[in-house]
């Protein structure tokens, strides 16, 4: 309690006294005594807080010195009261329950003892209250730990719903950069073997040369748009507003097919007659896996010829591309990493490695629902 708390405590005290004094007969010291033990009683109330015992102690030893002298109870009883609401409120069951006891005892005990015997009816009232006063305590305590929890709760909520937004705005940011990846590594390669043949070519072939340079021109006019129609759906668009392209799908692997054999690898291409129509997100993840596949044979591999099959077989979609040249290298890059992410995002698998008789493979295994198991 602070000082303006106490102090109010006193008055309150000191006024309920002089009310009760004018029906109660006079005892043998001056009331104004009477009114100094008050007051020095309800001080050791400012300690509540940092020294609980020795505060609730010395109120209720005040309490019953001031009874043992005989002046009008009642209002008297105010401060030890407070004391011991206070503390079972802050949680020291023991430390109320043994000045409960206390103050039940010794007030009793003077009381019957004394001048002022309280009588049966008044004995029932003074341990009904002190009884009150426990229970009152200890529902406010409970009430304090619950509300106590429920903050915490709602702060590890918060924390929760902060983390996750972070999940999320990570896992975005990654989505992106692969979409990025998938959407440019493919064509800048062709871009730039085409710009090699061109170079080479310049002089002793300028007609070749100059369809390599029609590739890079047709090349990048399809990397243009397709990072237009990426750029669209990243951005914030308004309600209803379409994307300003749609995003590619297995309907668009021959194109794929005509860069990597514009970029010197022979392509042979398998397509299923037989599937449903596929989600967008199986129909996307079809074309990115085969785009980087292609990408890395075109970069990497040293291949003359390489194949791409997409079959439908119990309830899932077969992916594979495979390739003549020296294999995959140890590790895996970001290509590989994406791919893999593909699949996984889509509860499929993926697997890529050194092929049966050479070669690399890389194979997706994605379920879609909707084809016959």
């Amino acid at each position: 309690m602070d000082v303006a708390q106490v102090v109010a405590v006193i008055a309150v005290t000191i006024v309920g006294t002089v009310f009760i004094a004018r029906e109660s007969p006079p005892g043998p010291l001056p009331l104004w005594l009477g009114f100094l033990l008050l007051t020095a009683m309800s001080l050791p109330l400012l300690l509540l807080q940092r020294a609980p015992a020795t505060a609730v102690a010395a109120v209720v030893a005040g309490a019953l010195v001031y009874q043992g002298l005989d002046f009008p109870g009642g209002a008297s009883t105010i401060p030890p009261s407070i004391a011991l609401f206070t503390v079972m409120s802050a949680g020291y069951r023991r430390l109320g329950g043994a000045a409960a006891l206390v103050w039940l005892v010794g007030t009793l005990m003077l009381g019957w003892f004394g001048t002022r015997p309280p009588g049966v009816q008044g004995t029932v009232w003074f341990v009904t209250w002190l009884v009150a006063i426990l229970i009152l305590g200890e529902m406010s305590r409970n009430r304090r730990e619950q509300l106590i929890a429920e903050r915490e709760r709602v702060a590890q909520a918060e924390h929760a719903r902060e983390e996750e937004a972070r999940r999320r705005v990570t896992e975005e940011r990654l989505r992106i950069a692969r979409e990025l990846h998938d959407l440019l590594a493919h064509s800048i390669s062709v871009i730039n073997l085409q710009a090699g043949v061109s170079e080479h070519l310049i002089d002793r072939d300028p007609e070749q040369a100059r369809r390599a340079l029609g590739d890079i021109r047709r090349v990048s006019k399809e990397v243009l748009v397709e990072l237009r129609g990426a750029l669209g759906v990243l951005r914030d668009v308004d309600e209803g507003e379409e994307p300003l392209a749609p995003a590619p799908g297995m309907d668009r692997l021959p194109e794929l097919v005509r860069r990597a054999r514009s970029g010197g690898v022979e392509v042979d291409l398998t397509l299923p007659t037989d599937c449903p129509a596929l989600p967008k997100t199986v129909d996307l993840a079809v074309y990115r896996i085969v785009q980087e596949a292609l990408t890395n044979i075109i970069k990497h591999a040293g291949a003359a010829r390489a194949e791409v099959s997409v079959r439908c077989s119990g309830g899932e979609l077969l992916v594979e591309v495979r390739d003549d040249g020296v294999g995959g290298t140890p590790g895996e890059g970001n290509g590989l990493v994406g791919m893999r992410e593909r699949a996984a995002s889509l509860n499929g698998a993926f697997d890529a490695g050194p092929a049966p008789g050479g070669g690399f493979l890389v194979a997706a295994r994605l379920p879609v629902r909707g084809l016959a198991a």
